[in-house]
């Protein structure tokens, strides 16, 4: 017989008889020692077969690298061409390879064993045959996964859970509710014998598999006692150790389950009670914590609070964190880069944005200086594939005051947000070359203030009984008075938008709180469909980045709602309101 047969069928054997704790990964690698050192051609199809069971990642998520079944490759190579390489892959499944996983399920012995080869069938026979498997797979998985937690023979607790939501799902996708309820008993028994007070991965597993799941059928003892078991986590978890710490994270797991069940149920003082010990854990922990920990914990229950309606107790949260702000502040560390551009090429390259009349070289600086979101994504995409680290990071974004402002999650959850962020100091980069553009301009046209309005004003969306005040900004920003500029000439950019709206036939209303209407405001016109199409989507993603996200410029509210000091008025803000200017002084009304 072959050698590596043998060597298998005995590495086999060695674990149907094993007693001590094992896992499928102790048994791929046996299987994988066995053919270190074969000859590829010697290789039968029996050892391919058990290497290749016990390779696969169970449970598997990527959308990208899978191939939409439970079970999906260990490992996915780039391979620099556009193509990839999986190991294991789905193209080395045979028929032969199902019959023989088949066979295993029924002969093998030891639970672990028989529940890999029989939810391989069951994943994975409907593809490469295009015959459904026999329900009797299922049912192997199922009764494997509950003797595994009565033996409790499996080495890795959490991956036992894991095999027990799998096991349910197939329960009752077969309909079959006995085994349903012995999965929900095994669940239950297993919480038990498992459960450790430090580590919530392996407690509350038993509630959120079978409490709120409507086809699982719980006594009215079993669903008290899974309460009682929460209730008496978080009873622990709310007591602080020898050290006088509590760990904030322990007593959210528990009572945040309790509370959603709690709300649901209508017991009100009940979900008061469990919330208000989740604040008191974290503001109990922040008070140990940086400034930067505590402002990010106290948001946390900022949120929960209003979540579930304690708005009095959410605003003592508010004034704790402005009181951490400052101390958060302190903790920030500043970085700073350098560029240097020659003189000679900065020359040639200014010169080339103002060359020709001024209308001209108004039109080619509005064009050159609004940034387009495609190619911001695109940059993004670019700088993740070089520091991927930096993009699975959330970010916070703070106020001079260390007040949290807005959050950035990771790229993959939040294109959006990291969209904003990108264009933010890429504006912040071009503003050097944007303020020499127009210097040149002032410097090369004299009269520029009043040339510039009547460039402006030939837009219909610039009303006459505005002149006055644009012109006064205009003069105000060849001046060089930055904080006039921003107070004059913001407003009117709003005004604009808003004439726009009602030129087009839309609605500038919208109603009061107490009755009547008011007038739509900056954020409101921007998502208007009709300020969309006039000026696409580039545009108008640039406005709200600037004007009105606050993970952006957002000058528009800083400024108006006073929340700017005297050093954040400058070149850098007034350019970009004369750029957006410009922006909307290419609207033309057509007849």
């Amino acid at each position: 017989m072959n050698k590596i047969l043998d060597a298998l069928n005995g590495v086999l054997r060695q674990f149907d008889q094993e007693t001590k704790t094992i896992s499928e990964r102790d048994v791929a690698k046996a299987i994988r020692s066995i053919g270190d050192s074969a000859d590829p051609s010697d290789i039968p199809m029996q050892f391919t077969a058990e290497a290749m069971a016990f390779d696969f990642c169970e449970d598997y998520h990527d959308q990208v690298t899978g191939w939409g079944t439970y079970y999906g490759p260990m490992m996915v190579f780039n391979n620099g061409d556009g193509t990839a390489t999986e190991a294991p892959s789905i193209t080395r499944i045979t028929e032969e390879i199902i019959n023989y996983w088949s066979d295993r399920s029924k002969t093998a012995k030891h639970p672990i064993l028989r529940t890999r080869y029989a939810d391989l069938v069951w994943d994975f026979q409907k593809r490469i045959t295009g015959q459904a498997p026999h329900y009797s797979m299922a049912q192997i998985v199922i009764d494997s996964t509950i003797e595994i937690t009565q033996r409790n023979c499996h080495s890795v607790k959490v991956d036992v859970i894991k095999r027990l939501e799998r096991a349910l799902s197939i329960a009752i996708a077969l309909n079959d509710d006995d085994r349903v309820q012995r999965v929900a008993d095994a669940t239950i028994a297993y919480e038990d014998a498992v459960t450790d007070d430090s580590k919530p991965g392996l407690w509350g597993f038993a509630w959120d598999m079978l409490f709120d799941n409507d086809k699982v059928k719980l006594t009215a003892d079993q669903r008290q006692k899974l309460i009682d078991d929460l209730e008496g986590h978080l009873q622990r978890a709310s007591k602080a150790n020898d050290q006088g710490d509590i760990d904030p994270w322990l007593v959210e797991a528990a009572a945040l389950r309790l509370a959603r069940y709690y709300r649901k149920t209508g017991r009100g003082e009940d979900t008061k009670r469990v919330i208000i010990a989740i604040g008191d854990a974290f503001v109990q922990a922040s008070s140990k914590g940086s400034g930067l920990q505590a402002s990010a914990w106290l948001q946390r229950v900022h949120s929960t609070f209003k979540e579930f309606g304690l708005t009095d107790e959410a605003e003592k949260i508010a004034i704790q964190l402005r009181e951490v702000g400052e101390k958060a502040k302190s903790e920030l560390k500043s970085f700073s880069y350098t560029m240097e551009v020659p003189k000679e090429k900065l020359d040639k390259y200014i010169a080339a944005l103002t060359e020709g009349e001024l209308d001209v070289a108004l039109k080619r600086i509005t064009a050159h200086f609004t940034p387009k979101k495609s190619e911001v994504e695109k940059q993004l995409k670019e700088l993740a594939s070089k520091a991927p680290v930096a993009f699975l990071i959330p970010h916070e974004l703070q106020d001079d005051m260390g007040r949290p402002l807005a959050k950035v999650g990771s790229l993959e959850e939040d294109l959006l947000g990291h969209t904003v962020k990108q264009m933010s100091q890429n504006m912040g980069i071009e503003s050097i070359f944007l303020e020499q553009a127009f210097e040149a301009l002032v410097k090369k046209y004299p009269a520029f203030e009043n040339l510039c309005l009547d460039y402006l004003f030939r837009s219909p969306i610039f009303k006459d009984d505005r002149r006055l005040i644009i012109q006064r900004g205009l003069k105000e920003y060849v001046d060089g008075h930055h904080m006039e500029v921003a107070h004059l000439l913001i407003p009117q950019i709003e005004n604009a938008l808003r004439v726009l709206v009602e030129i087009a036939g839309g609605s500038i209303l919208k109603p009061a709180r107490g009755g009547g209407f008011h007038l739509k405001v900056l954020d409101d016109l921007l998502r208007e469909p009709i300020v969309a199409h006039v000026f696409g989507e580039d545009m108008v993603f640039y406005f709200c980045t600037l004007l009105v996200d606050q993970r952006g410029w957002n000058i528009r509210n800083c400024v108006c709602h006073g929340l700017c000091d005297a050093s954040e008025f400058g070149p850098r803000m007034s350019d970009r309101i004369m750029h957006v200017l410009l922006c909307l002084a290419l609207v033309r009304k057509k007849e």
